[in-house]
């Protein structure tokens, strides 16, 4: 086998330094679950996607599970405590505009493959790996779904929304980002025409505000 001569234009992935190594392994994993599924991915598969030894891999991520919590961690707990931060910000005052602000932004986030890959690879393979969904939810769902269901009774409280039922509202309000999500990772076709997911998310607010706002409220507009 001839020598590999390394590239004069960048550095060789094993010169890499050690701080960049857990975000190049999650890369890899990432890619590595998305092809062959979380179940028959092998850890020998992640080190060679990744350019490193398979002992490297436990230096940062003692097994495959850990791998995938570290993924949900990076990619959507930061958007969940994103959210609960942008409600728990919220003084007083209308909640409209912060929810609109809040779906927007989430939406902007999943958009990203990187991101919008790691909530599509716990759907599949929770059936097979409960634990995997227990592990979502504990890390994104009930941090982000419980900030809007809490924005959403503070108004209904205020009377700025007629009378409905928070926890049910905040699922509906993001339910369109979940089937965005399985709609781009399973059935989406290259013939597609593109999708501005912006105005997606708009129409959806449009309707779902249209139901939620108590025309009684000075909050709304004649």
């Amino acid at each position: 086998m001839g020598k590999i001569t390394p590239s004069s234009s960048s550095s060789p992935r094993w010169q890499r330094q050690p701080e960049e190594r857990p975000g190049q392994i999650l890369d890899a994993a990432l890619s590595v679950f998305r092809n062959r599924g979380f179940g028959a991915a092998r850890m020998d598969e992640i080190a060679q996607k990744a350019g490193i030894s398979k002992g490297t891999i436990y230096l940062y991520f003692e097994s495959k599970y850990a791998l995938l919590e570290a993924l949900i961690d990076r990619a959507m707990a930061p958007v969940a405590a994103q959210l609960k931060m942008m409600a728990d910000n919220i003084q007083q005052g209308p909640v409209t505009a912060p929810l609109r602000a809040m779906l927007s932004f989430a939406a902007k986030r999943i958009s990203d493959p990187k991101t919008g890959a790691v909530p599509l690879l716990v759907i599949t393979e929770a059936g097979q790996f409960p634990e995997l969904a227990r592990l979502y939810r504990a890390h994104v769902i009930d941090v982000g779904l419980g900030a809007i269901a809490d924005l959403i009774a503070r108004g209904v409280k205020s009377g700025e929304f007629r009378p409905l039922n928070p926890a049910h509202a905040a699922r509906l309000l993001v339910a369109p980002m979940m089937m965005q999500i399985v709609w781009s990772g399973i059935f989406a076709q290259p013939s597609d025409p593109p999708l501005d997911s912006r105005a997606l998310i708009d129409l959806h607010l449009d309707i779902f505000l249209n139901g939620a706002l108590n025309p009684k409220s000075p909050e709304v507009s004649p």
